[in-house]
């Protein structure tokens, strides 16, 4: 391997994602330099390349053991995405952050053709990236900052954002309370999700029956923010029928949903 490869190398270690404009400019080389570099380096099995830049593979063949813990809510997660997967049309532009319910919806979206996918999730994209008619651009930043499953944040993650004008926007929450709306216990990953409804025409809220009632300390939004939010059978039919006397659609999955196609 060169030494200016191994240099690439590094820099994503440190950002995880980086722009091929950012490459370029890191390490003074130009643009048609780097994109070579990292065509190398992708069949050498070093870098995964995605519209715009490159991150680094996980060549770990077993995960963390907490990262293989069953989830007990897995079953509600993925009858949710089944639903939420209803909501995406040929043509749109998606916003869709980081969290385990969303990486579950990733997995539903191969059938789907001319989809724009905008992501600050490196499992996300890696999942998208594979499938035919889908652009996926993957928002470069840092991690370091918060849990993995909070997903790639900071400005540079914003900026990206901020680029695009999507025409669904879907988030997941750590916590939806009556009162206090929607919240993350991280700041930097609170800040995505309100770059993401800003910037977007329509908004849709994905969230197991177990983060109700929950509170962080990072706000989001308000529950009426979101034209529709989408739970599963569990969730409390008080909790429901208040939102929407609030105005805000709920959709309830069903048990048995969520088998996403082969």
């Amino acid at each position: 391997m060169k030494a200016r490869q191994r240099m690439m190398i590094s820099y994503l270690e440190q950002h995880t994602f980086l722009s091929v404009n950012k490459l370029a400019e890191l390490l003074e080389i130009s643009l048609p330099t780097v994109r070579r570099d990292l065509q190398e380096m992708e069949t050498d099995g070093y870098v995964q390349r995605v519209n715009g830049g490159a991150f680094l593979i996980n060549k770990r063949d077993n995960p963390p053991e907490q990262a293989q813990r069953s989830d007990p809510f897995e079953a509600h997660k993925k009858a949710i995405a089944a639903e939420a997967v209803k909501w995406i049309q040929p043509g749109d532009t998606l916003f869709i952050d980081s969290g385990s319910t969303n990486s579950c919806l990733a997995d539903f979206l191969t059938e789907l053709k001319g989809i724009t996918i905008v992501t600050n999730s490196i499992d996300i994209a890696y999942k998208c990236m594979r499938r035919p008619g889908l652009s996926v651009f993957v928002c470069g930043g840092t991690n370091e900052e918060v849990r993995a499953e909070a997903g790639i944040v900071g400005p540079l993650a914003e900026q990206l954002i901020m680029q695009f004008r999507a025409s669904l926007c879907i988030l997941g929450t750590s916590g939806l309370d009556l009162k206090q709306g929607i919240t993350d216990p991280f700041l930097s990953a609170a800040s995505i999700k309100d770059k993401m409804l800003t910037y977007s025409s329509k908004r849709i809220l994905v969230t197991d029956h177990s983060k109700f009632g929950k509170i962080h300390k990072a706000f989001v939004a308000p529950i009426e923010s979101f034209d529709c939010i989408i739970t599963d059978w569990e969730a409390d039919i008080g909790d429901i029928a208040h939102i929407r006397s609030q105005g805000t659609n709920v959709i309830q999955a069903a048990p048995g949903q969520g088998q996403p196609p082969s």
